[in-house]
């Protein structure tokens, strides 16, 4: 069974703590299928359709990077989040700066 981290989203689903892949499904209302190491970003640049940026209030505060792929995919009309991709390869990638500007 994977196990998935349990986040807060800001402003959505009452505050509660949630599984990072229920929420992402309740949200976008799309199958969430795993995660997109950031250092192997430029391999899937082809596949995305878009990307959003997710505030979140726990683990840390701060952004998810969210994408959806498009039809050429392996996986078509799913989201995935963007990880740190160190040792921890499911360990979402928390974003403090977007743009140059502080959330």
């Amino acid at each position: 069974m994977m196990h998935h981290s349990r986040v807060i989203f800001k402003n959505r689903l009452r505050g509660r703590k949630i599984s990072l892949k229920k929420g992402l499904e309740i949200i976008y209302q799309l199958p969430f299928t795993g995660f997109i190491r950031s250092d192997k970003f430029w391999w899937w640049r082809n596949y995305i359709d878009w990307i959003k940026y997710l505030p979140i209030e726990y683990p840390s505060k701060g952004m998810l990077m969210v994408v959806r792929l498009n039809l050429d995919s392996k996986d078509p009309n799913t989201i995935r989040v963007v990880t740190t991709g160190g040792i921890d390869k499911r360990k979402p990638q928390v974003l403090k700066k977007l743009f140059r500007k502080e959330l």
